[in-house]
């Protein structure tokens, strides 16, 4: 799946997107995607003159896994899902422009509306970025929106 494809199924816009590319896909179960940090970042130019290496920010690595988790719920036939809580969110090195980051999620339960997956992202190997995340479904019926 590309980055045109990943537009028309997540719920948000550019430059909000922070999938590039979905390497594999149990629907229902995981997911492995690719994301690579350019320089031209809108989150870089936001901090242009800073001192030093800018760096991406944490809370978008925690954004990416949760869009590689609402995807793997395509599966689930639900129209939308929305993060709904992080635990245990752990981040070990900075991401810089360069990087080139692996997000991988794993439904490890599920009680809809509420689904809960382990989620990491790596650079070259290395583990940075863990959490386990917390999305909630919604789905439309007779004009109202049912949780």
């Amino acid at each position: 799946m590309n980055k045109h494809e990943l537009v028309k199924r997540l719920p948000h816009a550019e430059p909000f997107i922070f999938i590039e590319k979905v390497l594999e896909i149990e629907k229902g179960q995981r997911i492995k995607a690719l994301k690579v940090v350019t320089a031209g970042e809108e989150v870089f130019s936001a901090s242009a003159g800073s001192v030093g290496q800018q760096c991406f920010p944490f809370v978008l690595l925690v954004e990416a896994m949760a869009q590689a988790s609402g995807l793997v719920l395509e599966a689930e036939e639900i129209e939308m899902a929305f993060l709904t809580m992080i635990n245990d969110a752990h981040h070990v090195k900075s991401v810089v422009a360069g990087d080139v980051l692996i997000i991988e999620s794993e439904l490890i339960k599920k009680f809809p509306p509420l689904y809960i997956f382990r989620t990491n992202v790596s650079v070259d190997g290395q583990t940075i970025s863990t959490a386990e995340i917390t999305l909630t479904s919604i789905t439309k019926r007779s004009g109202q929106i049912q949780y």
